[in-house]
């Protein structure tokens, strides 16, 4: 299946594991044609936003991880952001966040500051509950998808999937907040330095395809194609897909 639809689109075992019915449930409902499907293959797939229509008409619960997918039209209710030091300030369990660079500088995406000397926090990112309140949800789609997969901004990742970590040779946990330079080869920084100042100064609505090398475990380069695409949610981020790679 195309790479672009693979945020669009869903398979028997995915709607089952999502929804938590059994396979034959929902094959069951496509077969009635009260779940609208397609053919990819030998499989049947259903776009998210055909498969929230139905639950909503059948009066069955939409599982929230259906609506953090970044094309799906179910809105979320919304939400007042906090900044972490507020959050933490509410629960009375804040750690030294008034001598928080964060705190300081008023960074709102407080992960991206995680490797900053003046950083106070000492909460691992992955276990934060603070991170998974407000910055995972809009995130979480990203699971979804079998390709090596991440969402950055202002060249930090915010998040990525098990394969783009495998790609990178670290584990996921380790990736959240990480600037790119330490896992895109050397000779590829500035080609993606030069895409990252063309989606601030150009159309923010492209969808970008380029070359980029990544350092593999052993020191060589990992050659790949890679798809960028901007998201509604998180503002102002990209999702980036690798759609082929190859070892050199």
């Amino acid at each position: 299946m195309n790479l672009s639809k693979q945020l669009q689109m869903l398979s028997v075992m995915d709607i089952a594991a999502i929804c938590g019915v059994a396979r034959s449930t929902v094959s069951y409902w496509i077969a009635k044609k009260s779940l609208p499907a397609s053919r990819d293959g030998k499989k049947h797939v259903v776009s998210i936003n055909n498969l929230i229509a139905f639950l909503e008409a059948e009066d069955y619960p939409v599982p929230k991880s259906l609506t953090e997918f970044p094309d799906a039209l179910y809105q979320q209710d919304l939400k007042l952001f906090k900044a972490c030091w507020e959050y933490w300030s509410e629960s009375h369990s804040e750690n030294g966040c008034k001598s928080c660079s964060v705190f300081t500088n008023s960074l709102m995406v407080c992960f991206t500051a995680r490797n900053n000397p003046g950083q106070k926090c000492r909460m691992d990112c992955s276990e934060c509950k603070y991170f998974y309140d407000y910055h995972a949800p809009d995130m979480s789609f990203i699971h979804q998808i079998s390709n090596p997969a991440a969402i950055y901004k202002d060249l930090y990742i915010w998040s990525a999937n098990r394969a783009w970590a495998d790609l990178c040779g670290v584990k996921t946990k380790n990736l959240i907040g990480a600037g790119i330079e330490e896992f895109i080869h050397s000779e590829s920084l500035k080609n993606i330095m030069n895409y990252d100042k063309k989606l601030r100064m150009g159309n923010s609505s492209e969808v970008l395809r380029f070359n980029l090398s990544f350092i593999s475990r052993n020191g060589n380069k990992i050659k790949t194609d890679l798809l960028a695409s901007p998201l509604k949610k998180p503002d102002g981020t990209w999702l980036a897909v690798v759609e082929r790679q190859y070892q050199l």
